[in-house]
């Protein structure tokens, strides 16, 4: 995975989006946003490398730690893939004014949103890595690259959540549900018994007055309906 070792500091990436935001993402320039953030025009390639990489900076960066944090975690597998998915949220949510900014720039430009989606493979490419590296022996074939799409999901519904005002905390309200998400594939991750099966109640009414054999003998007629 190819990402820049540090991100452009905050402050110069908000000035970049909020340029772009405003002027249009097709009419503004390199050149013309490295004006806008105050940096000279080779400063500006050296730090971002083109256009697109000013509004993706932060998910390259996020992306890095991703990779980072699943490869040192002394964490079990299922709680290092909570831990490090909301780390990215928290990292992406650091400058909210940038996050909406980016959302809204990416809602009116085509062009972005096919970077993104370029963007969410690298994630779940990560994710799939890992999984596998550390799943059970038998897991099924389809088990990481299916949790590896779910865990970005999960992510990008929590973000959209808080971006839209449903949320105030959106990283905690994205480990409960990634809690949820990964306690259904802890059989093969973590090797536990994963989801239980549905417990079955029965209430049996009968004679007091009978024998043991035919209150046993009721009680085997209303299991086996």
């Amino acid at each position: 995975m190819s990402a820049r070792a540090s991100a452009p500091p905050p402050e110069s990436s908000t000035a970049a989006i909020r340029h772009l935001a405003e002027r249009g993402y097709e009419a503004t320039t390199a050149e013309a946003l490295a004006a806008a953030v105050g940096m000279s025009r080779s400063t500006f390639f050296r730090r971002f490398g083109s256009k697109d990489d000013v509004v993706f900076a932060d998910h390259d960066l996020a992306l890095a730690r991703l990779e980072a944090a699943l490869d040192g975690t002394p964490l079990a597998p299922a709680e290092a893939l909570v831990s490090a998915t909301t780390d990215v949220l928290r990292l992406l949510l650091r400058d909210p004014e940038a996050a909406r900014l980016r959302f809204e720039l990416m809602r009116v430009t085509p062009a972005l949103r096919d970077r993104e989606l370029v963007i969410t493979h690298r994630y779940e490419r990560v994710f799939t890595r890992y999984i596998r590296a550390v799943q059970q022996t038998g897991t099924p074939a389809w088990v990481a690259s299916t949790l590896g799409a779910s865990l970005v999901a999960a992510h990008n519904a929590a973000l959209r959540a808080w971006l839209r005002g449903r949320v105030d905390d959106a990283a905690s309200a994205l480990t409960r549900d990634l809690r949820d998400l990964t306690g259904l594939y802890r059989r093969w991750l973590d090797g536990g018994d994963g989801p239980q099966e549905e417990t079955r109640v029965l209430v049996a009414v009968y004679d007091a007055a009978g024998s043991p054999d035919r209150v046993l003998d009721e009680v085997a007629q209303r299991l086996r309906r």
